[in-house]
């Protein structure tokens, strides 16, 4: 392999820099956005950024954080199979990663993004969280950022998710957003550090809790509820499951009567709703999940064809979870698919709210869309989250 397969080139420039010069005034003008960049004094690459992923901007705040850096974002494959955006992510040289599937490509990608002196950026995470908490670290990422010796600073994106929440229907919300730097690790104390040290450390600094930050600002915005029961699907007054709904403002439950309301402040009041933040809700909703009981579910299957663009009607059949394995049956592009995968190799369900969730097998991406009520997959998500704290 001759030298120049082996650089991982950084993003195109004029691209580049023109996007951060035109995004900046809108988002410090419309979004109320600030930046705090003394944590990267000094920095120059190779370097690793460690960030919470709070909201689909994200990949923006931490661009414009670290500018004029040209980094190296680590982002999923699913975003690949999208043309238009494959087509930006091409010309920003990201390095494209199988989210919760063995993936020693993306390792040694990333290994001679340092090679190649580039900052490279990576959520560790592994996946956007569907309200605005930090999950945990995935496994193998201490073992990383050992591996790559190099200092390590974090970026964080305070305010991102109140202003563009994964559930919301109404687009982004002005409000504020803070930008936050710091220097996590430098290379001599990762050399020093055990790969538990070095968790611990990465697990402490994204710790994140967007309904405990600016409580005192409105998030401006016509319809601030809708969406919401793509993650809030249980209601806590009756007990009834994906009998919730929302309207401009208010979630309602159909099988009681409950009727809250969504301030602009992000709070929720309603008679005899026990929960004022959505957070608290959420999680509610975990520690209520019985994992001794099978998820089963019709669906749709969406995959990329041979061009490497998604076909959200790729297939259908019948999927299964329980605490041991996921198991398919049904066909994939006119031929039967059958699989069964340990739950104890998934480790995690990444999911677009209210509409599907990844699955890998055999190195493949599957998206299944449960029918008849696509919002389910958030109890998948879930039930297999509350089933890796377990383990």
């Amino acid at each position: 392999m001759n030298k120049d397969k082996k650089t991982i080139r950084k993003p195109a420039p004029l691209l580049f820099w023109l996007l951060c010069l035109l995004v900046w005034p809108v988002f410090r003008l419309r979004y109320k956005t600030t930046c705090d960049r003394s944590g990267l004094r000094g920095l120059k690459g190779p370097a690793l950024v460690l960030c919470p992923h709070i909201s689909n901007i994200d990949f923006i705040l931490v661009a414009l954080a670290l500018f004029p850096h040209r980094p190296t974002f680590v982002v999923s494959e699913h975003f690949m199979a999208r043309p238009l955006i494959r087509w930006f992510l091409t010309r920003m040289h990201v390095i494209s990663k199988k989210m919760f599937c063995p993936d020693i490509k993306t390792i040694i990608s990333i290994l001679r993004a340092r090679d190649s002196g580039n900052i490279v950026v990576l959520f560790p995470e592994g996946r956007l969280t569907c309200v605005g908490h930090s999950l945990n670290v995935t496994e193998g990422t201490a073992e990383l950022v050992k591996k790559m010796g190099v200092d390590v600073y974090t970026v964080t994106e305070n305010g991102a998710y109140k202003t563009l929440p994964k559930w919301g229907k109404a687009g982004l919300r002005p409000g504020r957003m803070h930008i936050t730097t710091a220097k996590l690790l430098d290379a001599d104390e990762v050399a020093a550090l055990s790969a538990a040290q070095i968790e611990a450390a990465i697990e402490k600094a994204i710790l994140h809790d967007e309904d405990r930050l600016f409580r005192d600002v409105a998030y401006k915005c016509s319809s601030p509820a809708l969406g919401l029961d793509g993650v809030l699907y249980k209601c806590p007054v009756c007990g009834a499951e994906f009998e919730i709904y929302t309207d401009a403002r208010h979630i309602c439950c159909r099988a009681c009567g409950l009727s809250a309301e969504l301030s602009e402040y992000y709070e929720l009041k309603g008679e005899g709703l026990p929960f004022r933040y959505i957070n608290d809700w959420y999680f509610w909703q975990e520690a209520e999940l019985d994992l001794d009981e099978e998820l089963a579910s019709e669906t749709i299957v969406a995959a990329a064809d041979p061009d490497g663009n998604i076909d959200w009607r790729a297939g259908s059949g019948v999927i299964r979870m329980d605490r041991e394995k996921i198991s398919f049956s049904g066909q994939c592009f006119g031929q039967p698919l059958a699989f069964t995968e340990k739950t104890a190799a998934i480790k995690a369900l990444p999911i677009s709210v209210g509409h599907h969730f990844d699955l890998y097998h055999k190195r493949v991406m599957y998206n299944f869309i449960l029918q008849p009520d696509p919002r389910r997959v958030v109890k998948w998500t879930m039930y297999m989250d509350k089933l890796g704290k377990t383990h």
